[in-house]
């Protein structure tokens, strides 16, 4: 799934159009928490079909030290860790990623619980944005039920916290993971501009 930048068109009075700047792509994470190590891993595969190859991952955490509101669902000892992937996106897909991540937990759940929760979203130059399925004060509706929640914030050369960041975003491990994925996310974005801006050049030939 490698998409175009998009160039938007905005009708403006006497007929004429302006076109708005391109929107840049973005590069997929995902958070994944499990019960089960070899569901885990068997997820990550699915989801990398659509988001591409696993360019970024964390070391894998006890998750439970952080949180228990899944222990009910998924039991009392979880582990977590955080992947980044290959192929960028543009941001209106996100509700499209997190759906196919819900159809891939479902495929996994074992007696009606789910074994692995796998929480999309991307990194781009000034943010990490997860996806959800809940709405809050902090949270923007995509459509197709979901909603975008911005974790973090890349400000001065570091991220930054914000009221809501979730405790295990807010360790080094995960700043780590994020600093990492979001260079890489540099590197592919300035790629593919580059790309871009040559195939424009080509067509206007």
């Amino acid at each position: 799934m490698i998409s175009q930048r998009k160039a938007l068109v905005c009708p403006e009075a006497e007929g004429r159009d302006r076109v708005l700047r391109p929107v840049p792509k973005v590069l997929p994470v995902a958070a994944v928490s499990f019960a089960d190590a070899e569901k885990a891993e068997q997820a990550v595969a699915r989801f990398a079909e659509r988001a591409g190859p696993v360019l970024v991952r964390s070391m894998t955490y006890d998750f439970s030290r952080f949180t228990d509101y899944y222990e009910e669902e998924m039991g009392p000892r979880l582990s977590k860790f955080f992947v980044a992937f290959g192929h960028l996106i543009l941001p209106d897909e996100l509700p499209d990623l997190k759906l196919y991540a819900i159809s891939i937990e479902d495929a996994y759940r074992r007696e009606g619980k789910r074994q692995v929760n796998f929480d999309p979203g991307y990194v781009e130059f000034s943010k990490v944005v997860l996806a959800t399925t809940k709405n809050y004060d902090h949270r923007v509706y995509l459509g197709k039920g979901i909603y975008a929640d911005v974790q973090l914030r890349f400000r001065q050369g570091r991220f930054q916290l914000n009221d809501w960041t979730y405790p295990d975003y807010k360790s080094d491990l995960a700043l780590q993971f994020f600093r990492e994925a979001r260079q890489r996310y540099v590197e592919l974005e300035k790629a593919s501009r580059a790309v871009w801006s040559a195939e424009e050049a080509s067509e206007s030939l």
